[in-house]
């Protein structure tokens, strides 16, 4: 029965110069992939829709490439749906690199962990209990250094990662600032993700003059996911031995040629500033914790997120493009 079924997937049809558009991508109706050996077949429920797809796709040099030809990747939450191995059992959730397609042949290195979709949707294990939350958890805890009554700011304040890492803060009694794309992203992270102020980067009249006002005594954690001109506005009120997580370079549309803009030396070297560029797989020995504590607190009530899921694998080749241009109301996800 499997194998009389189609599998439809989304293939990379070319690499990026900007911002992936669908003429980078092509939806095809492909054959069921066969039981690896020592693997599973997974059925994908969800497949994440992430801003580091355009590095993966980008012409120039990354820690991640996809081939042309070869299914995009992704994260994803399946379903076990046949196995070979004693670990993962037909029906078992599970989540792992299985990429924009609907049924996945996985073999052991592309399932991560196991998903207890009784704890929480099967959704929310892509999101707050994925890789968002593993950053937001990782980045926060062993890289900000945070220390209550501190001030934190987090660029894309209602994103998945900087949602997480807003609530992460508030708990343990940080004051938190955010910046987000829109109004209504704004107003969210206020009254439902905790945060003191969001400030609108887009419609400020001047974005620096603005966060100044907003921390009046200075900023000790920068969670930055966008780098570029909104860096900016922030960097001047970083206060001596603040620390800059580097998350995300978002707002950069292309880095060739290098983007101009203020040269950041001179801040590190005065105000002794810690600045770490953050790719959260290097992490892995610590997503055991991360997973115990965060699934704790979202069992708790204590942290939360949303989702905003896009229908069928026809929607992907949009995908990336609409998280660019800020149109996504929560964590961006494709059900195929």
């Amino acid at each position: 029965m499997i194998n009389s079924q189609k599998n439809r997937q989304v293939l990379v049809a070319a690499r990026a110069k900007g911002i992936p558009d669908p003429s980078n991508f092509a939806v095809i109706d492909g054959k069921m992939p066969e039981l690896p050996p020592g693997g599973a077949i997974v059925r994908v429920l969800y497949a994440s829709v992430d801003p580091g797809m355009r590095g993966w796709l980008s012409e120039e040099k990354n820690y991640m490439t996809v081939p042309t030809g070869a299914v995009m990747r992704a994260h994803g939450v399946g379903e076990v749906i046949a196995s070979d191995h004693q670990d993962f059992l037909p029906g078992d959730h599970v989540y792992g690199s299985f990429g924009w397609q609907q049924f996945a042949s996985a073999v052991t290195e592309d399932i991560l962990w196991k998903v207890d979709v009784k704890l929480a949707p099967a959704a929310a294990w892509l999101g707050i209990l994925g890789l968002n939350g593993l950053t937001a958890w990782v980045g926060f805890n062993h890289l900000a250094r945070p220390r209550a009554g501190e001030t934190l700011m987090v660029s894309t304040a209602a994103g998945a990662v900087g949602g997480a890492v807003g609530q992460l803060a508030k708990s343990a009694g940080l004051r938190v600032i955010g910046l987000a794309g829109n109004d209504s992203k704004a107003a969210h992270a206020c009254a439902e993700l905790g945060y003191d102020i969001v400030l609108n980067y887009r419609t400020a009249d001047n974005l620096g003059m603005a966060v100044a006002e907003a921390c009046p005594n200075g900023i000790d954690v920068f969670f930055d996911n966008t780098a570029g001109e909104i860096a900016d506005a922030v960097f001047p009120k970083l206060v001596a031995g603040a620390r800059v997580i580097q998350c995300g370079t978002a707002s950069v549309s292309s880095w060739l040629p290098p983007p101009n803009g203020p040269r950041r030396e001179r801040d590190i070297l005065v105000k002794r500033l810690s600045w770490h560029g953050f790719v959260v797989m290097d992490h892995a020995a610590l997503f055991p914790q991360a997973l115990r504590e965060l699934g704790a607190l979202v069992a708790a009530g204590k942290l939360t997120g949303r989702d905003h899921v896009l229908e069928g694998l026809d929607k992907a080749p949009v995908a990336i493009e609409m998280l660019y241009r800020g149109e996504n109301k929560g964590r961006l996800l494709i059900r195929p």
